[in-house]
């Protein structure tokens, strides 16, 4: 019995890697379409999205792409999402 849950629990894990990897890919590729998106139609969604969402593709992207982005979005969005960031960090403890 102890030899079916694991091999059920390897499966398990198998599984969720396939559907991680999955996952990670989709952003990947989405995260490149909005780097070769023109910048102000890019910002346009980017103003659309939630300020959390938002910031998690522009810390994926090129710095010049995210630069540009942020750049076209409104003001107080741009703001949001950089405060985001900012932020992401800082709760990581420092040696």
């Amino acid at each position: 019995r102890l030899a079916e849950l694991q091999a059920a629990e390897e499966e398990l894990r198998k599984a969720i890697a396939l559907a991680d990897g999955a996952a990670e890919e989709d952003i990947a590729r989405l995260v490149a379409v909005y780097e070769t998106m023109k910048p102000k139609d890019a910002a346009r969604l980017f103003d659309a999205m939630d300020a959390d969402f938002a910031a998690g593709f522009l810390g994926r992207m090129r710095a010049d792409s995210a630069a540009a982005v942020l750049a076209g979005m409104q003001p107080e969005k741009a703001y949001a999402v950089s405060a985001i960031l900012a932020g992401r960090n800082a709760m990581v403890p420092k040696d």
